[in-house]
């Protein structure tokens, strides 16, 4: 058996009654949702929008407040840097006048200390020649003694030594 179909052609429009209480019900629920639900929404919209503004804000600050100590502690480091350098700079310049000052005090040292010693030697060879002088004008005086066979008296013997030392004195030294 077939089924019955209804009577009357299906309106052109579908139901104009539905679709006017739906449209209806459509502006009551957006007036609703504007009165109590679109102000806490865009206020709360604007309440984030604030806070990310803030926030970027203070990422910018803080971005310039490190940028700044950045810079600052590279100041901080050249000056210590520079300080540094001042500092060898200076103990070597120290070291280096310490070494000049002691380099020149031992050849002052070494200098006294030979010149003290040529002063001995010339002092000692000067008194080792009067005592070969000495000894020699006795020997001689000894010599002419066995020779002539008589003693010497004073003035014999000084013209004796003087005639000794002028010939031989040189010789002898």
């Amino acid at each position: 058996m077939p089924i019955d179909q209804p009577a009357g052609a299906t309106p052109r429009f579908g139901n104009l009654y539905a679709i006017g209480w739906t449209a209806v019900n459509f502006f009551v629920l957006l007036a609703l949702l504007y009165k109590f639900a679109f102000n806490p929404i865009n206020a709360m919209l604007e309440q984030r929008t604030t806070t990310i503004e803030s926030s970027l804000k203070h990422a910018e600050e803080v971005k310039v407040e490190v940028e700044q100590m950045r810079k600052e502690a590279q100041t901080n480091l050249l000056e210590s840097r520079k300080e540094a350098q001042e500092i060898v700079s200076r103990a070597t310049k120290a070291a280096e006048d310490a070494k000049t000052e002691i380099v020149a005090k031992a050849q002052e040292e070494s200098k006294n200390i030979k010149e003290k010693a040529n002063a001995e030697i010339k002092a000692a060879t000067e008194q080792a020649k009067m005592e070969l002088k000495d000894t020699a004008a006795t020997l001689a005086i000894m010599a002419a003694e066995k020779v002539l066979g008589r003693a010497i008296n004073e003035d014999d013997h000084k013209k004796m030594v003087k005639d000794f030392v002028n010939e031989a004195g040189d010789l002898l030294c």
